[in-house]
């Protein structure tokens, strides 16, 4: 199967005269473009005005590229950052880090330091782990493994998790509260995925697509990182049918 081609190695989200103003380096980000998790840290890094070395991984690294990767994360996943001596893998918990370590010293309304506030966040972003993309994942996956999706109980599974996000949604116009948080950044790389996939019965959730739109334009890189990857992304997909 052919891979898409990688953009630029370098995620330059600031002018170069603000970044003159930042104390830390450019972390490296080890990612595939058209990958949902992936998507949610190149989001935030747009919104915190932070500068990722882009170095793709798929299948067609190998040797001594594909080692120094594997040590940074012996899971083999992306997206994986590296800043300085510290390695994380897991997307979720990149979000965390990044904004507990380059987010600033004052409390960010991307991740308030409230306890209540975080706790909600760190619901949300667990949810979208083990429930909402893990069943997007499982039902649209089989696509590249047998050239069909999931089966009528898999969809049924997304069905009721998106059905939970909506109750969710019910509750505040963004996914942990009345403000965007990284939650949101996480759970909207996931409805993308399924926007990538086609999947009609999104608009059954009428808080979702609307709190997904509002997501789409309110989100400075949301474009750029994800919205011009549908593309190669779709044309990925259909290779296997």
């Amino acid at each position: 199967r052919n891979s898409i081609s990688p953009r630029p190695s370098l995620w330059s989200v600031t002018s170069p005269e603000s970044r003159d103003l930042q104390n830390h380096k450019p972390m490296d980000l080890y990612y595939h473009p058209i990958s949902p998790p992936c998507w949610s840290v190149l989001l935030l890094g747009r919104e915190l005005n932070l500068t990722f070395n882009l170095k793709v991984i798929d299948n067609s690294v190998q040797g001594a590229a594909r080692e120094t990767f594997v040590k940074f994360n012996p899971q083999h996943q992306v997206p994986t950052l590296v800043d300085g001596d510290f390695a994380i893998g897991e997307s979720r918990a990149i979000l965390s880090y990044l904004m507990d370590a380059h987010a600033g010293s004052d409390d960010h309304p991307l991740y308030p330091r409230a306890p209540k506030s975080r706790a909600l966040i760190q619901h949300r972003l667990n949810f979208d782990l083990g429930m909402l993309y893990r069943r997007a994942y499982d039902y649209f996956s089989p696509i590249w493994r047998s050239g069909s999706i999931g089966t009528d109980a898999d969809r049924e599974k997304l069905r009721e998790a998106l059905g939970f996000l909506e109750e969710y949604l019910a509750r505040s116009e963004y996914a942990a509260g009345d403000r965007l948080t990284i939650a949101d950044l996480a759970l909207v790389a996931s409805v993308s995925f399924m926007d990538v996939c086609r999947f009609e019965e999104l608009a059954s959730y009428p808080k979702v697509s609307t709190w997904y739109e509002r997501c789409r334009e309110e989100l400075k890189g949301y474009q750029e990182a994800v919205a011009d990857q549908f593309a190669d992304a779709r044309a990925f997909i259909e290779q296997f049918k």
